[in-house]
C-alpha cells in the first residue's frame, strides 16, 4: 500500500529518492521541522527553486525541477526531490510548483510520528502562531487538519498535518505560502469544515461540488421565457449567482481578441467550493449578450457540468463541434426549456493528463458565432 500526502499525492511516485544523512544528536525532530517551516515562510513570495538551498536540514537534487508527466491535483506541474534529516530521522521531501516558482513543500515521515501536539508546541517555541482553519467535520475522527501560520517578518502560510494511522508510522505534511487556503478535492468537500472552534456548528465546506454550483449559475443566467429576450446590466448584477461583478459597472473595451463585436464589458469573479473562475460579460449599453467563464486552475477529469444543467430541466443538445485537437475540445450546445429562452453555450475543455481546465461562453440571445471552416456538424468526423 503506497503512502499518500495530504491532498492525494502518492509518495510512491517519488520512490527513487536518495536519502542523505545529517544526524544531529539530541535535537528533537519537531524542533528541526519547525525550523524548516520558519525558514520557508521567511523566504517570501515568490520562492524560486534555487532558494530551496537556504532551507536547513534538507539536501536537494540538482535544479532544474522535473516536469511531471501529469500535473498534481493542486495544479503543480514541476517537482524537485529532497531528503530531510530532523532529529536524526530521515523524512521524504518533495517541492512542487511551476517552472520558475515553488508553491508547496510535501513531507512524509515514515519513522516514529512526531505527532501534532509536539509539532504545534515546537511552532510556538519558534515564534509561530498556528490557528486551526480546517478540520474533519466529525469531531474526534482521525483526519487532516490545516493550520494558518503567522510570525514576525514571515509570509503567512498554511500547514496541513495528516496523522499516522493508529499503530502505524506515515504522518504527512504540506506546507504552502500565501493567504489562500489550498482548495480541497471534490470528494473531500463534504468531509471537512472551516468552522473548527470549540462549540462551532461544523458545517461542511460544501455539500455540492464545484461543477454542480457552476451548473446552478448557468441556469440562473438564462433569461425567463416570459420576460425580455435579454436583460440589462443592473439585472445581471442582481441575479442569484454569487458572482462578484466589478462595482464600476460596464465599460468600453475592444473585445476583438474574442471575436466579440460588443462595445461594453464588465469583469467579475466567483469561487465555487474552492474553484476559482474569472468572468467577463459583454453587450451593448442597454443589454447583456455574452458571458465568459475562465477556470483559474485545473481539476480532476470526469465531471459533467452540462449533465447537471440537464438534470435541472434544461435540454442540452450538441449543435456544433470545433476543430479537431488532441488536447482540447470546443463544442457548442443549445440550452432550451419551456421556462427559459434559448441560449447557446460553448464548452471548452483543455486536457492535461488526468486534469482538465474548463471555460465557457454563454450567448444569451441564442445565436451562434460565425462558423470556422474547420468546425464540424453533429455526426460528422467524430462530432
Amino acid at each position: 500500500m503506497s503512502l499518500r500526502f495530504p491532498g492525494g499525492v502518492a509518495a510512491g511516485a517519488f520512490a527513487s529518492i536518495v536519502f542523505l544523512s545529517a544526524f544531529q544528536a539530541g535535537q528533537k525532530p519537531e524542533d528541526d521541522f519547525a525550523g524548516i517551516v520558519k525558514a520557508y515562510l521567511g523566504m517570501g513570495l515568490p520562492s524560486d527553486w534555487d532558494g530551496l538551498e537556504k532551507l536547513p536540514h534538507i539536501k536537494w537534487a540538482k535544479v532544474p525541477p522535473t516536469m511531471l508527466k501529469n500535473c498534481l491535483p493542486n495544479g503543480d506541474c514541476f517537482s524537485l526531490q529532497g531528503a530531510a534529516t530532523v532529529g536524526g530521522r530521515n523524512v521524504i521531501v518533495i517541492a512542487t510548483g511551476a517552472r520558475t516558482m515553488v508553491f508547496n513543500l510535501l513531507f512524509r515521515n515514515t519513522a516514529a510520528p512526531m505527532g501534532e501536539p509536539a509539532i504545534l508546541a515546537a511552532m510556538k517555541q519558534a515564534g509561530l502562531t498556528a490557528d486551526l482553519v480546517r478540520c474533519p467535520i466529525r469531531e474526534g475522527t482521525t483526519g487532516t487538519n490545516w493550520f494558518r501560520l503567522k510570525g514576525e517578518k514571515l509570509t503567512t502560510g498554511h500547514l496541513s498535518i495528516q496523522p499516522a494511522a493508529a499503530g502505524r508510522t506515515g504522518e504527512g505534511f504540506v506546507l504552502s505560502q500565501g493567504e489562500a487556503l489550498a482548495a480541497l478535492q471534490p470528494n473531500q468537500l463534504a468531509l471537512y469544515t472551516e468552522q473548527c472552534a470549540p462549540g462551532s456548528e461544523r458545517k461542511p465546506v460544501s455539500t455540492l461540488k464545484p461543477h454542480q454550483l457552476l451548473a446552478q449559475t448557468v441556469v440562473a443566467l438564462l433569461a425567463p421565457a416570459g420576460g425580455p429576450a435579454l436583460y440589462d446590466w443592473k439585472t445581471l448584477a442582481a441575479l442569484p449567482t454569487e458572482i462578484a461583478w466589478d462595482p464600476a459597472g460596464p465599460k468600453r473595451a475592444d473585445l476583438s481578441f474574442k471575436n466579440d463585436p460588443n462595445p461594453l464589458m464588465q469583469s467579475g469573479s466567483v469561487t465555487y467550493a474552492g474553484r476559482k473562475f474569472s468572468l467577463m460579460a459583454s453587450g451593448t449599453p442597454a443589454l447583456v449578450k455574452n458571458i465568459y467563464f475562465e477556470e483559474g486552475g485545473m481539476h480532476p477529469r470526469g465531471e459533467h457540468m452540462l449533465g447537471v444543467v440537464y438534470e435541472k430541466g434544461i435540454a442540452v443538445q450538441l449543435v456544433r463541434c470545433g476543430p479537431i485537437y488532441t488536447e482540447s475540445t470546443n463544442n457548442w450546445y443549445s440550452l432550451t426549456s419551456a421556462k427559459t429562452r434559448t441560449a447557446m453555450v460553448l464548452q471548452s475543455i483543455r486536457y492535461e493528463g488526468n486534469s482538465v481546465q474548463d471555460s465557457y461562453v454563454l450567448r444569451l440571445d441564442g445565436s451562434l458565432p460565425a462558423r470556422d471552416p474547420r468546425d464540424r456538424n453533429p455526426g460528422v468526423n467524430g462530432c
